[in-house]
């Protein structure tokens, strides 16, 4: 006979002590919004330490700038995470940033707005000038080293620069090639070591470090270089268009010849991880669809059988959020629509 009896937790019973870094902090804020909202009406709102991310700004660079806006309210908004508990952590990763960039008035002015006393926020850099002017400028922040720096710096998995890295930051997100060195991940040092459990690139990417890199030029670009902003987004689209095998082009012969599997674990591998000791988990994707990081939210944080009832709940509530602000928008434009 099944066990029809309802289980107790809530969360994914592989890894209840996991501490979560999710991505869409400023991509999804009504999907954080009614995700915080919904955890805190079931009181498991502790296994999420951060959420992560970052609106176009020179400053950014994992990704490309796409449009993301700094709303008016983002001052008040990343308060409330704090307020239940939540930390907050800026993506500025650009791995090209001289000197001169420092002064840039938007991402300072971002920088600004993060709440260093609270002992909650953070930001995630790989750029050493970088790193330092905010330390300088904002001490009590974390600063976690991103990925990004070790695959342009360190793609063979050398320790000693991973044992520098643990000195210099709170935390260091683990090369996702090197997840899969089980030796290697030993060594590390379980408190600052973060796992990036959804990375889509393939494993042994010839292509990720010179990718990340272009993202970060053109993010300067778009602010000081139109030309070289659109050379440069020429060259991303080589990458993407003919040479990327990761993401939904994973399966596709034609592109991925060789059939290399992604660097996006399965439930096993991070069990095998956490077993081992490691609790600093990441969640990324704040440049895939909202239905894509909800899904991932939903396929890692929660038990497996009250995942589809979070999901009802999750975009019910995004869907009447959307909703208030259309017709918010309506109102204030003067805009008469008998569907609203």
């Amino acid at each position: 006979m099944f066990d029809i009896k309802r289980k107790g937790s809530l969360l994914h019973p592989y890894w209840p002590e996991a501490r979560w870094n999710i991505s869409g902090v400023f991509n999804y804020r009504a999907l954080v919004s009614f995700l915080v909202q919904t955890m805190r009406a079931h009181g498991i709102t502790h296994v999420i330490e951060s959420f992560h991310g970052a609106p176009d700004l020179m400053w950014n660079g994992g990704r490309m700038n796409a449009n993301v806006p700094n709303f008016p309210d983002t001052e008040a908004y990343l308060k409330s995470l704090n307020n239940v508990g939540i930390g907050v952590y800026f993506t500025f990763t650009n791995a090209v940033l001289e000197k001169r960039h420092l002064d840039d008035k938007k991402s300072n002015e971002l920088l600004d707005r993060l709440d260093e006393k609270c002992g909650l926020n953070g930001v995630i850099v790989l750029n050493d000038l970088l790193a330092d002017y905010i330390r300088d400028k904002k001490p009590g922040l974390k600063q976690v080293c991103s990925v990004v720096k070790s695959f342009i710096e360190n793609p063979k998995g050398d320790i000693g620069w991973y044992r520098k890295m643990e000195e210099r930051f709170d935390r260091v997100v683990i090369h996702t090639d090197h997840m899969f060195d089980l030796d290697l991940l030993d060594k590390l040092d379980r408190n600052k070591a973060e796992i990036l459990i959804t990375e889509e690139c393939v494993y042994q990417c010839p292509n990720r470090a010179h990718h990340q890199t272009l993202n970060s030029i053109y993010n300067i670009a778009q602010s000081e270089d139109e030309e070289k902003a659109r050379e440069t987004m020429e060259k991303i689209k080589v990458i993407r268009k003919a040479k990327c095998s990761g993401g939904g082009r994973l399966l596709n012969p034609e592109r991925n010849t060789g059939m290399q599997r992604s660097c996006y674990l399965t439930h096993d591998e991070v069990k095998t991880i956490y077993d081992m000791g490691f609790r600093h988990l990441k969640i990324s994707g704040r440049r895939k669809t909202i239905f894509g990081i909800s899904w991932n939210i939903l396929n890692w944080v929660f038990n497996q059988e009250q995942a589809h009832t979070f999901a009802g709940i999750l975009y019910s509530g995004i869907e009447q959020k959307i909703r208030e602000e259309y017709i918010s928008l309506v109102k204030e434009k003067g805009i008469v629509n008998s569907a609203v």
